[in-house]
């Protein structure tokens, strides 16, 4: 009986245990790991001068205007610093995570799967591809702007075919776009019009744009825009307002200040951002090009019979807004759209100056689901068998050379010394994730090659990589000497004044200090003139901080950590200079 119960409910609730799975295995590092200084420790410095300077819609970091970002995002990060007084890394990676949930839940209705094994290997394959499982655990808006623009594109899909209550959704798609601009930026409002206007003009019902983008639309984003705008020329004057609007985002399209990157670079990015599925996912989208330049798209529309149609209209009643004759999807519209959007899309952001891989995050869900739609027009062939095959065989041998070096990388001396910084390496619980991958890659094949079953493959694939992910996982109290700040601002004294030489973007350290810290950047000897020579009078301790690795380029550094007391956490070096203790020793 219990275990009739368990079925019963994985099969009403597929979704929903697979998400419980896939929230336990990402638990460890939600609560373990430090914020990278890159990205998310700035974030934090930003909604920390916002709520110390009383601001709202304009944004400061180290006291100069910070215009990259539009306000959705970092009010969460004020509102998580508010509630508990804190920074608390969990709370903020359920931004991330949840958002990554409602993609899934609003993907799966839309493809209409109804196996319980295909909806769950559709949710792995999603979840697990690389940067979609990056972006759900760290500290960035790019997840919760592809949210707001997979719901967009859904609204206007149930727009286009008719379902369910049209005025609703003629409010909540403008609201939806307003949401991803508000969110990170202008892919937000570019992404769905573009999309959305390749395919109508695709499907040769170009005269129908104005009934999805129109002024209700439209006059709805606008008015949300003169309200932003507005709370931004209040709270920042017209300077900022000008930064925001122009500099941030021309400037960014034209001749981006930051990322610029040559016009091919998405296709290399595009190979190991889904890895790995990358041969599946391109593929996939590769077929579907083929077959909508081989099939015109009138010959491919498809209606209902006239007489049905007509029954439909007569049933609606003038004042009702959820009855509207449904579109065919059986004509592929469907796989149109999402071959439309992942392609537009990707054109866009190819034009664009500025690039990143993270970037290309919105089509990711989008790429899924065309895999899905060509699969349900072809069925499984060949092709997809050794597009899933070769790189999970490749997982494997990574796998089993991990184990190898993890195993007997003592006795290689080569090996020993470039991983004797990094003392977890020995832990027992990385070498549990690599067994974990190499034994989800041998039951992937198993099931691809010998059951013919390329669901049950793909749920072993997904599974592996999330226990992986979860046993390695442990090793993060130590491995967070590389990837943040905190391990090193815990072993500097509250008194010490702070200066950082040879560090990227060492300013953030402020989240942790609790005060302002000097960065001289590459030139110890400004450092050195400064705090040495010039501070010879303060009783207080100065704490350098810098690099190990450019010791052996900067001689004159070197020999100031030789001289003065210092300790080593990761990456990086802390010296202690007492100026008082300094000048006595040089008076005898």
């Amino acid at each position: 009986m219990p275990k009739l119960e368990i079925d019963n409910f994985l099969t009403r609730h597929p979704l929903a245990v697979t998400f419980c799975f896939i929230f336990l295995c990402l638990l460890p590092v939600m609560i373990m790991r430090d914020f990278t200084p890159d990205n998310e420790l700035r974030y934090l410095q930003i909604a920390d001068e916002a709520i110390e300077n009383g601001n709202v819609f304009a944004f400061t970091l180290d006291g100069q205007a910070y215009a990259d970002k539009p306000p959705l995002y970092l009010w969460i990060v004020m509102l998580c610093k508010l509630i508990l007084g804190k920074h608390s890394m969990f709370l903020l990676s359920l931004f991330s995570l949840i958002p990554a949930f409602v993609i899934i839940a609003v993907m799966d209705r839309w493809a209409g799967l109804e196996k319980v094994s295909d909806r769950i290997s559709v949710a792995f394959m999603m979840m697990t591809c690389a940067l979609f499982l990056g972006a759900s655990v760290f500290l960035r808006m790019d997840m919760l702007m592809t949210m707001f623009i997979v719901l967009a594109m859904n609204s206007f899909w149930l727009l286009y075919t008719g379902k369910g209550n049209r005025r609703k959704q003629e409010i909540l798609m403008p609201l939806w776009i307003f949401l991803a601009l508000f969110t990170k930026g202008p892919v937000g409002i570019l992404m769905p019009p573009v999309a959305i206007i390749c395919f109508l003009l695709l499907k040769r019902k170009g005269k129908e744009i104005g009934k999805y983008l129109g002024w209700k639309t439209w006059g709805i984003i606008a008015g949300l825009c003169v309200v932003w705008f507005g709370g931004v020329y209040l709270d920042g004057g017209k300077d900022y307002l000008n930064n925001l609007l122009f500099h941030q985002t021309v400037g960014r399209a034209v001749n981006s200040f930051h990322h610029k990157a040559p016009i091919w670079y998405y296709l290399v990015a595009i190979w190991y951002i889904v890895a790995p599925y990358m041969f599946l996912l391109v593929g996939a989208l590769i077929v579907s090009l083929i077959n909508g330049w081989q099939v015109p798209p009138l010959a491919r529309r498809a209606s209902r019979p006239i007489r049905e149609n007509a029954r439909q209209e007569r049933s609606c009643q003038p004042d009702e807004t959820s009855c509207h004759p449904e579109r065919s999807e059986g004509s592929g519209d469907k796989e149109t759209l999402f071959c439309v959007t992942i392609v537009s899309t990707f054109v866009m952001l190819s034009l664009f100056s500025g690039k990143l891989a993270i970037y290309l995050a919105p089509i990711m869900p989008f790429m899924v689901l065309l895999f899905v739609e060509v699969l349900r027009r072809t069925g499984w062939k060949k092709w997809m068998t050794w597009s899933l095959a070769v790189p999970v065989a490749l997982v494997g041998i990574l796998a089993l050379a991990a184990l190898g070096v993890l195993f007997f990388g003592d006795y290689i001396p080569k090996l020993a010394e470039l991983t004797a910084p990094y003392s977890f390496i020995g832990s027992w619980t990385l070498k549990l994730a690599t067994l974990l991958l190499l034994s989800g890659a041998v039951f992937c094949l198993y099931y691809l090659f010998s059951k013919k079953n390329p669901s049950v493959s793909l749920m072993f694939l997904g599974a592996s990589l999330l226990l992986a992910v979860y046993s390695a996982s442990s090793v993060l109290p130590q491995a967070n000497d590389w990837i943040g700040y905190g391990n090193l601002c815990k072993t500097i004294p509250a008194e010490a004044r702070v200066a950082a030489v040879q560090v990227r973007r060492p300013l953030p350290m402020k989240v942790y200090l609790g005060r302002e810290l000097v960065d001289y950047q590459k030139d110890f000897q400004a450092f050195y003139e400064a705090e040495v020579a010039g501070m010879t009078s303060s009783d207080k301790p100065l704490i350098l901080v810098t690099r190990t690795k450019k010791l052996s380029s900067d001689e004159a550094l070197a020999a100031f950590v030789e001289n003065n007391p210092h300790w080593t956490v990761g990456p990086y070096i802390a010296v202690t200079y007492h100026p008082q203790e300094n000048i006595s020793q040089e008076e005898e």
